[in-house]
């Protein structure tokens, strides 16, 4: 499975590494750790700004990430938990784990088992969910407690089917009552964004996988 990236044209998920870390668009000479690399998008920025990356996911999602880098850069990619990282402690410059942590079975000892790899004067940027009621009130965590329990290769083959045709509806839905629009509907879509058909579809059908299936590092 393909993950959106930097080949879609879009300056999105470098966008998202800028304004969450402020880190310059320069690495060159960093070693970095990316936590939960998914499929690749945030792994292309990191290899395009020059980085040495070392990146893991507790998925088969580093197969498309192999797949979708390829020879892009210094890449040492591998199939992990947050928790079993084998490298030493203290030898990274910059930790990245974006979108990720509220998903770990312990979201404070998911951070202190991150931050024991920065270097003393390195950096680590490092996000979650706020918790009030308001992401509550979300199709996804209605969903999650029974698709988890989905084979997750028989929930990608039904979202596949389904998710596509809804997506016109899910936009209409945004554009006529914006976020609270887009909510009504138990589908992620990005018509907002003016992307090709074929690539909006794609997004659609693995964000709403990532939303109704998340995977738990440990």
């Amino acid at each position: 499975m393909r993950r959106r990236g930097c080949h879609s044209g879009l300056p999105i998920s470098r966008e998202r590494i800028c304004d969450v870390t402020h880190w310059p668009r320069g690495l060159q000479g960093q070693r970095v750790l990316e936590a939960g690399s998914g499929a690749g998008r945030f792994t292309e920025v990191l290899l395009a700004a020059e980085a040495d990356v070392v990146s893991f996911d507790s998925s088969s999602a580093v197969d498309a990430n192999a797949s979708n880098i390829r020879d892009k850069g210094s890449l040492h990619l591998f199939q992990g938990g947050v928790f079993k990282i084998p490298s030493r402690p203290a030898s990274f410059d910059k930790v990245l784990c974006l979108g990720l942590l509220q998903h770990t079975p312990d979201p404070a000892h998911a951070f202190s088992s991150l931050a024991r790899y920065v270097k003393p004067v390195g950096q680590q940027a490092i996000d979650v969910y706020r918790r009030d009621a308001a992401p509550l009130l979300q199709w996804k965590y209605l969903l999650r407690p029974i698709t988890k329990r989905i084979d997750k290769r028989a929930l990608y083959r039904r979202l596949s089917r389904l998710t596509p045709p809804r997506e016109p509806l899910a936009a209409q839905m945004q554009r006529v009552a914006g976020r609270f629009g887009a909510r009504l509907m138990p589908i992620v879509q990005y018509a907002h964004l003016g992307l090709p058909p074929k690539l909006n579809a794609q997004w659609t059908v693995l964000d709403t996988f990532d939303q109704w299936c998340p995977n738990v590092l440990n």
